[in-house]
């Protein structure tokens, strides 16, 4: 009889692991699809960050300030007898 009951508890561990086995592949190729769509978030982002950088830069250019401060303001950059310099003693 102890063969028999061995057979069939190798045959149970047997089904078990192969059930084990589908199910931690089927789990990894789930991780494996969401690291993928994360990865191009990440990248989308990156891409993204790159274009607010130029913006940034396009946005805060010395050129563009001084010309908005002339249109908006009407500033102008001082005439040489109209600056005064002040010592410190």
């Amino acid at each position: 009889m102890a063969g028999p009951l061995r057979i069939a508890v190798l045959w149970l561990l047997v089904v078990v692991s192969a059930l084990a086995v589908a199910f931690v592949s089927h789990q990894c190729r789930e991780m494996y699809g969401q690291l993928a769509a994360l990865e191009r978030q990440a990248n989308q982002l990156d891409l993204d960050y790159g274009k607010y950088l130029l913006e940034q830069s396009a946005w805060g250019s010395l050129q563009r300030i001084e010309t908005k401060a002339a249109s908006s303001l009407r500033m102008r950059s001082p005439q040489p007898d109209e600056i005064l310099m002040i010592k410190r003693q």
